[in-house]
């Protein structure tokens, strides 16, 4: 019989625990087995709405219902949790609003519009600014909303020192992940601000989706924004 994980998403085949994790596998009676297992809550932030999450082994946001990321409970580097689901995936209606509008170029280029809307240079850089960030969004939701699934590892993972909030520094995540024909993909993820990446470790496996047609379009699954 074959079942996957609910906290790393390893793929067993008859099995009462899990084969990477030892996680006891929710088959039959084993769930009224875990129910009497004491498990230390750990806070994850939703990856989709930025809700505050105290889960034990809860795979979905309490506010929005987006599939939360996997994380193990010694510490030591993240599952990749789930896999994605069939396509078309639906994605939280917070995180597209997100993704499109709360973007780095498409606040500077409305800043550079709105306000300074009677002068000439400053709203044409601003129109090009939120275009540019709009087009980078609507990539990255068409990859997670209709991109097939593969298997990546994250190649490295450290803090982005040239970009800075209140004191504070986003991830740069290098990963890796080869298409169904076999064709290896080296991609970065920027401006990754999400604090579970705290837990993240080099060589972590991860969920990525990506479009056949040009895997450069591809996306982390679930996001690490």
């Amino acid at each position: 019989m074959e079942i996957f994980c609910h906290k790393c998403g390893t793929k067993n085949f008859d099995r009462d625990t899990c084969s990477n994790c030892n996680t006891l596998l929710m088959l039959g009676n084993n769930t009224k087995k875990l129910k009497t297992i004491r498990k230390e809550k750990i806070q994850i932030d939703c990856p989709w709405c930025s809700t505050v999450n105290r889960v034990t082994d809860e795979t979905n946001c309490v506010n929005c219902g987006g599939p939360l990321p996997a994380i193990p409970h010694n510490n030591e580097g993240m599952d990749k949790g789930l896999p994605p689901g069939s396509v078309p995936r639906e994605i939280p209606k917070v995180y597209i609003k997100k993704l499109k509008y709360k973007n780095v170029h498409f606040i500077i280029g409305f800043v550079f519009t709105v306000p300074f809307f009677w002068t000439i240079i400053f709203p044409i850089v601003g129109f090009f600014l939120m275009r540019y960030g709009l087009k980078t969004a609507n990539k990255k939701l068409f990859a997670l909303e209709n991109g097939i699934k593969a298997e990546g590892v994250l190649v490295d993972i450290f803090k982005d020192t040239s970009q800075s909030i209140n004191g504070r520094n986003p991830w740069l995540l290098e990963y890796e992940f080869r298409t169904e024909s076999g064709k290896l993909i080296t991609a970065k993820k920027t401006g990754a601000w999400n604090k579970n990446n705290r837990y993240r470790r080099p060589n972590d496996y991860l969920w990525v989706v990506y479009i056949p047609d040009n895997p450069e379009i591809n996306a982390i699954w679930p996001p690490v924004d």
